[in-house]
């Protein structure tokens, strides 16, 4: 059993955040915390920040993490689980694993995309790149759908 976990979750249709939850849920020791992240990819980059006016960036997290507070706590209605939630920007992967490292967890459960091999190759994995570099365990919920 883990007394701190990072469960990343995907507010996509078909990210499958829920069997990640569901496991990261039934690994959480008595009186431990799961850390919900959501990572809204970044377009603060100068070229891509001046088409939109200076506080889309701004008002896009602050939907983005009313998005995944409401997800989150509809999803332990039932349940009394000590959560906290986070909502960042930048890479997944990079922003994943740099907040397991601030957060000290001993844990990170994550889903995976089914993808096809060429995806894979061509796009990379956020899974495969977090499971390569984190410095602690990492859980991969597949996901054959």
């Amino acid at each position: 059993m883990y007394k701190s976990i990072l469960v990343p979750v995907d507010m996509s249709a078909d990210g499958f955040s829920d069997k990640a939850i569901e496991h990261a849920v039934n690994l959480l020791a008595d009186g431990g915390t799961i850390h919900f992240l959501r990572v809204v990819p970044g377009y603060q980059m100068p070229l891509v920040g001046s088409f939109f006016p200076e506080d889309a960036f701004a008002k896009a997290l602050e939907e983005a993490d009313a998005h995944l507070a409401k997800f989150i706590a509809a999803y332990f209605k039932q349940l009394t689980v000590d959560y906290k939630t986070y909502t960042l920007e930048g890479k997944p992967a990079d922003i994943i694993l740099r907040t397991a490292d601030k957060l000290r967890v001993e844990l990170i459960v994550l889903a995976s995309h089914k993808h096809s091999r060429v995806e894979k190759t061509v796009l990379g994995s956020i899974a495969s790149k977090v499971v390569g570099r984190a410095k602690v365990p990492v859980m991969v919920v597949k996901n054959n759908i």
